[in-house]
């Protein structure tokens, strides 16, 4: 199989934070509402350029390392993970730097409005994971995305992870020494593809 490259840009319009993920990150109960909330998922949708970038990639393994293109991973539970799966999708997505921008404001003027922003940019996030995971895998039958920082599948891989996939010419995605990413609102993530399908 030949490594495929993708690169879309999910609408804003198109997005809306799960409420269940985004009670959890408020910390309040399930069904709540107030016009700050509302507010404040207004004003990350229009900050938002979700975007996401990815690659499919040929699985090797010995024993629990694998190798999906960008080196050796030592991860029981990632290989358990891909256990059936001799591809994966590797991808990362971003809600954009616009995000960042308004909660750094925010912070300044506001620990209420920062706070529930935080939560909603995060929960953004995740919904822009959960749109780009079922655009990604179509109609092909996946495992479920996993992560790095996740178990034992440690965050020093993200420098070769977000490398492999060129996610700071692509998303803008950068890390600092604490592999954290900017925009803050990123996720990368492994799905593997089921080879009986």
């Amino acid at each position: 199989m030949s490594e495929s490259t993708f690169l879309k840009t999910i609408p804003s319009g198109d997005l809306q934070p799960d409420t269940n993920e985004l009670a959890a990150r408020l910390q309040v109960r399930r069904g709540y509402t107030d016009q700050a909330i509302e507010t404040g998922v207004k004003n990350l949708l229009a900050a938002a350029d979700c975007r996401y970038c990815g690659r499919r990639v040929s699985i090797r393994r010995e024993g629990d390392t694998l190798d999906l293109g960008f080196g050796p991973i030592q991860s029981k539970n990632l290989a358990k993970k891909l256990e059936g799966c001799s591809e994966a999708f590797l991808f990362a997505v971003t809600a954009g730097i616009g995000i960042d921008r308004l909660l750094a404001r925010l912070a300044m003027t506001s620990g209420a409005e920062h706070f529930i922003a935080d939560a909603v940019g995060s929960a953004l996030a995740e919904a822009a994971c959960d749109r780009a995971d079922a655009e990604i895998k179509g109609e092909l039958r996946c495992a479920p995305r996993y992560s790095p920082g996740y178990g034992d599948l440690p965050l020093s891989i993200q420098p070769a992870f977000l490398e492999f996939l060129d996610a700071r010419r692509l998303l803008g995605i950068h890390l600092n020494k604490s592999l954290l990413m900017t925009p803050m609102k990123s996720i990368t993530a492994i799905m593997g593809i089921y080879d009986e399908q």
